[in-house]
């Protein structure tokens, strides 16, 4: 028989090998198809992708977040207002460059990067011994999986898939993957209404769309803002072009789109279409119908489940008001954010 103090002798014996015992990990595949070892549990997290990052906010894992990307608040404004933590939170580094002294300060249990991130970037946090999982919300092979602007035998199932893979991996890493699949189920079930109601229009009728970025800037094909467009039953005029790219005035009076749409971040461009001397003889611009999306649509080069959830719908319900008639966004977006982010949707719709 043991006596207590024996009993006593024994539990502090395991108690300080447990101490010392290595923390239990696991390896994962990232979107590079990279080998990557994480801890078991993850509690502390440095976000260099503005998509993770809006990913981990859906997921409820915001409050083990500890650094992120510089540019946030430029690329994904808005995110503040569901997630306050992210607010002064460091920032050690960004899309293409990361300062890995500051990265190790802030012990991170996984690092996320964006999958063009530069090898460089990513070799240097892995040898200083950081578990860095790259994500690209995209099935790329080979040679396209690390490129800002890859090419893919079909957009819509490279993204469509890519997406479920990435989701899933973050939920898995954080400990969600329940969410994560809730998040997923919730994003397709959505697309599917949209694409059930827009499948009957023939190729003649469907609205011809110009998405308008600073500088004449615009996205191709190669990116998800093409198949968001296409989702929603239109055309993406700039699709003869490749990923996220300059085009000039002469090219835009020639496609002669019959809708503009201005990222929300980038809403000071509406403006400026409607002023321009060379834009008012665009369809679009005759027939007053640039919009600029509101903060859920993200209509990226990337996608996200929320952008499949209520992004493909607001576009398809300004394309076809009367097709959607029946549909409220701030319903939508409000069943949706509650869900997801928490709380009512607060934005524009």
């Amino acid at each position: 028989m043991i006596s207590r103090r024996g009993s006593m002798l024994a539990l502090a014996l395991i108690s300080s090998l447990l101490a010392f015992a290595p923390a239990m990990a696991r390896t994962v595949t990232d979107q590079l198809n990279r080998t990557v070892t994480v801890p078991d549990k993850v509690e502390r997290i440095v976000v260099l992708q503005h998509q993770t990052l809006d990913i981990l906010v859906e997921l409820g894992a915001a409050d083990r977040i500890v650094g992120v990307l510089r540019t946030w608040p430029k690329l994904i404004p808005g995110l503040d207002k569901y997630a306050p933590q992210l607010a002064g939170l460091p920032t050690p580094g960004d899309l293409s460059t990361a300062n890995v002294e500051e990265v190790l300060k802030l012990k991170p249990d996984v690092v996320f990067v964006t999958n063009y991130a530069p090898p460089a970037m990513i070799e240097q946090m892995t040898q200083a011994g950081l578990p860095v999982v790259a994500i690209s919300l995209s099935k790329g092979e080979g040679v396209e999986a690390p490129k800002l602007n890859p090419t893919f035998a079909d957009d819509d199932t490279a993204y469509g898939e890519g997406l479920k893979i990435g989701v899933r991996l973050i939920g898995d890493i954080v400990g969600k993957r329940e969410r994560a699949d809730a998040l997923l189920d919730y994003a397709f079930a959505q697309r599917k209404q949209v694409e059930d109601r827009v499948a009957p229009i023939p190729d003649a009728e469907r609205v011809k769309l110009y998405m308008a970025n600073p500088d004449m800037n615009t996205y191709g094909s190669g990116k998800y803002t093409g198949v968001i467009m296409k989702r929603s039953g239109g055309v993406n005029i700039a699709a003869g072009v490749r990923g996220a790219t300059k085009v000039s005035m002469e090219d835009v009076l020639a496609w002669n789109p019959q809708v503009i749409f201005v990222q929300d971040r980038y809403a000071p461009v509406a403006d400026e279409i409607r002023k321009g001397a060379a834009w008012q003889h665009v369809d679009a611009v005759e027939n007053k119908r640039i919009y600029i999306t509101p903060e859920y649509v993200k209509p990226w080069g990337y996608p996200l489940p929320e952008a499949l959830a209520l992004g493909e719908l607001w576009m398809a319900k300004k394309l076809y008001p009367e097709r959607f008639a029946d549909i409220d966004m701030q319903k939508q977006a409000d069943a949706y954010y509650t869900q997801f982010y928490g709380q009512a949707y607060t934005g524009s719709n």
